[in-house]
């Protein structure tokens, strides 16, 4: 099978970054080299997975020096295919889906013209501006709202409710990193990263996102059935409330 081979404009694209950047990841010695064809240089896959790490990094607060020296330690102490397999754990990505841009009048549409709904969403951060554009980082999340938006609930409701999901799960990611973070990556970063744990290490990594996914269904399904218990707990009790009224005799 033919290796995809990107130039430096496909490649920035690709990994979400401009062609100016790239160059100075390459400068600094963070992306090797691309493969030459005569005047045109060409970027693989382990240059896009590389830098997707560096990116992933960066946004993460590490400076471009601990970058690169974390980097040279992998290669200086692993085989190409455990520095890689680490790189494909933690720079795959786990959505599937890319934006959706929308323009602000399509983006009104979509949340039945309301300018509250429209402003809560762009402040809370389910939705970001670019430029002229409405950015739709989550597509998939946006779609489940709209399908509750089709079935009568009020935009600014609707937006309000998936504000504080996005937040809850993002604690719930927030743990879940933490775990491996705390009790697998620190022990294999303080021992070296020695390459006979490499695999075993990224295989974890990759294995902890269908895991938490799991959990959290689980989790959510327990305390969905616990409180829709409660609501109709309550709904019968006032219900039952009204017919002992009903049948006091008057006085």
């Amino acid at each position: 099978m033919t290796e995809i081979m990107l130039t430096i404009d496909e490649l920035a694209r690709e990994a979400g970054t401009t062609v100016r950047n790239v160059r100075v990841y390459q400068d600094r010695g963070l992306l090797s080299p691309p493969e030459r064809r005569g005047r045109i240089g060409l970027y693989g896959p382990d240059h896009l997975r590389r830098l997707r790490l560096v990116l992933r990094m960066l946004e993460r607060g590490y400076p471009l020096s601990a970058i690169r020296e974390l980097v040279e330690a992998w290669e200086e102490r692993r085989d190409l295919g455990s520095v890689l397999g680490l790189e494909e754990a933690i720079t795959a990505p786990y959505q599937a889906e890319h934006p959706r841009r929308l323009s602000g009048a399509e983006f009104r549409e979509w949340l039945r013209g309301d300018e509250v709904a429209v402003a809560r969403a762009l402040e809370t951060g389910l939705a970001h501006l670019e430029g002229d554009e409405v950015v739709i980082s989550n597509p998939r999340f946006w779609d489940v709202g709209l399908e509750l938006l089709d079935e009568g609930f009020p935009p600014r409701a609707m937006v309000e409710a998936a504000a504080e999901i996005a937040r809850t799960m993002d604690h719930v990611a927030q743990v879940c990193v933490s775990l491996v973070s705390d009790h697998l990556w620190r022990d294999f970063f303080d021992a070296g990263m020695p390459a006979a744990d490499a695999e075993r290490v990224a295989g974890v990594i990759q294995r902890m996102r269908p895991r938490a996914q799991a959990a959290a269904d689980a989790a959510l399904a327990e305390a969905m059935e616990r409180h829709t218990d409660e609501v109709f707990a309550r709904t019968a009790e006032r219900l039952a409330s009204k017919a002992r009224q009903r049948r006091k005799p008057s006085a």
